[in-house]
């Protein structure tokens, strides 16, 4: 038995199925996380359920590309030895992979995970997702978080004159920890879609104006960040994803099946990763490739 035996989709998780291999602690965790999944759907507010665990579902993935966009150009700055930028790119990519993560806790209030900070967002990772021998990791991302916060902070703010760690280890540990969190989080992604099916059954869409605002009020807080003079930015693809959204309803799904819709839209308006002479520079491939080694 493998975790992909809860899945009807032909993607495996081999990453979590090294960390739980044994069958009937499969069993028991994925019993538990649909449990607490199917609480949330049995609500009595379910058009705004829906529409925020849609939202939490399309947050998780592209949190995973900026944790993918950061550990590409981590690697090319080892590459490169572009020496002041590569722990800044490490820690940022393992720091959107945990935050992509807990997006998904069934326990974690959506409010307050729009204001994790640095010390405490690791704990919520390992209080949902490595706090005992029935998760799937362990505690062992904490160390790894704090080690690579730490560098990046000395990096950044005490710029040393030789290097002090083991940098080119720092890569290979955190790349498998990295697919490690991402097939996490496509697993949980999973169990949030068939709890919603099992619940609900059907696209939800707004029933009155009050739900369309709190609908706004939420994108925005997830997609865009509040200029200095107070108006919310969003960029090309989030304007078309909110278009999409109003058009088609609410289904929260699982993010492998929203994988390629949503690389589509990865610097597709910018056209950043398009064209230039330099054979070496970071391809738009590079990380979908990374992405997809772990989601499909």
């Amino acid at each position: 038995m493998a975790f992909h035996d809860f899945s009807s989709y032909i993607f495996q998780f081999p990453y979590l199925d090294q960390r739980m291999e044994h069958p009937a602690d499969q069993k028991k965790y994925y019993d538990r996380w649909m449990k607490k999944y199917g609480d949330r759907f049995a609500g009595d507010d379910e058009t705004m359920t829906v529409i925020e665990w849609d939202l939490r579902c399309r947050k998780a993935l592209r949190g995973i590309f900026s944790s993918a966009t950061f550990f590409i150009e981590a690697r090319k700055d080892l590459q490169m030895r572009c020496f002041s930028s590569y722990y800044f790119c490490l820690y940022y990519a393992l720091f959107h992979a945990v935050y992509a993560a807990v997006f998904l806790d069934a326990d974690s209030d959506f409010e307050k995970l729009l204001h994790v900070t640095h010390k405490n967002i690791i704990h919520i990772f390992i209080s949902a997702y490595a706090n005992s021998k029935t998760d799937i990791l362990t505690k062992e991302i904490g160390a790894v978080f704090e080690d690579l916060r730490y560098r990046r902070e000395y990096y950044s703010y005490v710029t040393p004159f030789n290097n002090l760690f083991r940098y080119e280890e720092d890569l290979k540990t955190l790349q498998n920890i990295l697919l490690e969190c991402y097939q996490l989080t496509g697993f949980h992604s999973l169990m949030i879609s068939k709890s919603f099916r099992k619940k609900i059954r059907r696209v939800v869409k707004f029933k009155d104006a009050d739900e369309i605002y709190e609908f706004d009020r939420m994108f925005h807080q997830l997609f865009s960040k509040k200029a200095p003079d107070g108006k919310s930015i969003l960029d090309a693809s989030c304007e078309f994803m909110r278009y999409e959204m109003l058009r088609d309803g609410f289904c929260p799904e699982y993010i492998a099946l929203d994988l390629d819709h949503q690389f589509d839209e990865f610097h597709t308006y910018d056209g950043y990763y398009d064209g230039g002479d330099e054979t070496n520079a970071i391809k738009a491939s590079d990380i979908w490739s990374f992405v997809a080694q772990a989601l499909m």
